[in-house]
């Protein structure tokens, strides 16, 4: 179903993809982003004309959304394809579940504006989703 004007990127993410998808991207999103990974991804998608996107994920502004079809575009179907391998699920479940949980992996990784230590550590995700799901849960209906 995707993001619709007047949802909350909270809500679009329990529509679109179960927690059992969500948890099973969240190992490979972590390890993809631990000891400078964020800088490596974050450049690509600076390269990919997506730096807007990146820079509200590191800023102090609200996180812009991004799309399944940008995450393919900027980290590539083979990147895609080998955390699917990991996971255990369908590409387009991973490219979802990354365009979900990327924005809110970098927000936490810089706090206060800055990009991390080279060496710096990816939040653990898995504990993010489960923050995610409960701000979600006490969302009027």
């Amino acid at each position: 179903m995707g993001y619709r004007p007047g949802m909350s990127i909270l809500d679009s993410l329990t529509d679109n993809l179960d927690a059992e998808h969500l948890g099973k991207v969240a190992g490979p999103l972590q390890d993809m982003l631990s000891n400078g990974g964020v800088h490596a991804v974050l450049d690509k998608f600076h390269a990919g004309g997506l730096g807007d996107k990146v820079q509200s994920w590191v800023g102090m502004a609200k996180n812009l959304p991004i799309s399944a079809d940008q995450i393919n575009s900027v980290l590539g179907n083979d990147t895609v394809k080998s955390i699917a391998a990991k996971a255990g699920i369908p590409a387009d479940k991973v490219a979802s579940a990354l365009a979900q949980l990327l924005p809110h992996a970098v927000d936490k990784m810089t706090p206060d504006g800055k990009l991390p230590a080279k060496d710096a550590k990816a939040p653990d995700v898995a504990d993010l989703i489960k923050n995610m799901q409960a701000a979600t849960a006490l969302l009027p209906k």
